[in-house]
């Protein structure tokens, strides 16, 4: 399996300059990771911020939603179908797992099967297709609920808003 991977792995960094690219956190610089995936505040930061300052401008975060979704779009009919789509997460994610020396697990399989589902969240007119309209319309929505103090910018200094319910993951 690791080997079906590298060749992958050598294509990225020309699919997905400079917004993907996955890593560990750095202790000697305290970088957040680039996770493919994610919905805190530190999976947002660190897949989100192209310059590595900390911060999530509006414009660094359109930057890499446009790239991530041009990149998708493989017959470049300018929509995302759902398997562009779910291609596109799980070339990040390949990704994720071989610089953190992982192979692809059962949560790897979950995270694949929740692509699905979110596609099919996101698709709102249920076209089979995923629009820049219906992309961009989320990506207000999700910048919107990372800056919790609407100061235009996602970055530490955002409160961070408690989880729903009795605190028990799901």
């Amino acid at each position: 399996m690791r080997a079906a991977i590298r060749p992958l792995a050598a294509l990225i960094p020309l699919l997905l300059v400079g917004c993907a690219a996955t890593q560990s956190p750095s202790a000697a610089t305290g970088q957040p990771p680039r996770p493919a995936g994610g919905h805190g505040q530190k999976a947002f930061i660190g897949s989100f911020d192209g310059n590595r300052d900390g911060v999530v401008t509006r414009a660094e975060y359109d930057a890499i939603r446009k790239q991530r979704f041009d990149s998708a779009d493989k017959n470049g009919d300018g929509f995302l179908s759902e398997e562009e789509y779910v291609a596109e997460y799980e070339l990040r994610l390949k990704q994720q797992y071989l610089a953190d020396g992982r192979e692809p697990d059962a949560a790897y399989a979950g995270n694949i099967k929740q692509a699905h589902v979110r596609f099919a969240l996101l698709d709102r007119d249920r076209d089979g297709r995923l629009s820049r309209e219906e992309d961009l319309a989320i990506a207000d929505k999700t910048f919107k609920a990372q800056d919790t103090n609407g100061d235009g910018v996602v970055s530490a200094a955002d409160p961070q808003k408690a989880p729903a319910g009795d605190g028990a993951t799901p």
